[in-house]
């Protein structure tokens, strides 16, 4: 087995600490700011929804967001450059169930709602408000829980590289 190379061990550390920030946000709004909006009526509901998706939109929360999405690919490729197969398997597959569970999840389910939500009068709001922030809530519990699982594989993947260890004809058919 061959040692993991520098780039592919701090790729790792990058995309670990942004999955779990990622991971960190979803899950706070699940277990604490949801519960806690979900007591309010439509006219504070909808100003504060309003206001969460205004102050959302800002760098750092941009770079953990799209950066735990582009970045959980990078030590994929830097597996494949170095032949480390089964890392580049994991960390794909990861990247692939990031993508799919959280960022395009949201983009199709949360981000259409939070949308339709900024056009909202808050002392006027839809009849059908509570059952939109309820739709939206149970998609962020689905995205909160790949989030922690994607989180929780790259802690693992990053602390045993061995993990990704070289495979050379003499280690497949050890490991057949």
């Amino acid at each position: 087995m061959t040692e993991p190379t520098t780039a592919y061990r701090l790729s790792t550390v990058l995309a670990t600490l942004l999955l779990g920030l990622m991971a960190g946000f979803f899950f706070a709004f699940w277990v604490d700011v949801a519960p806690a909006m979900a007591q309010l009526d439509a006219q504070g509901y909808v100003t504060t929804q309003q206001w969460i998706n205004k102050v959302v939109r800002n760098i750092p929360f941009g770079i953990a967001y799209f950066g735990s999405t582009f970045f959980a690919a990078v030590p994929a490729a830097f597996a494949v450059a170095n032949r480390q197969w089964r890392a580049a398997f994991a960390w794909a597959a990861l990247a692939i169930a990031y993508f799919t569970g959280v960022f395009w999840f949201t983009r199709n389910v949360n981000i259409p709602i939070n949308e339709a939500m900024a056009l909202w009068n808050p002392a006027a709001a839809p009849a059908d408000w509570a059952q939109q922030r309820d739709v939206w809530n149970e998609a962020n519990a689905q995205r909160t829980g790949v989030a922690v699982a994607c989180f929780l594989v790259a802690l693992v993947l990053m602390a045993f590289p061995s993990l990704g260890a070289r495979i050379t004809p003499q280690h497949a058919a050890a490991d057949a």
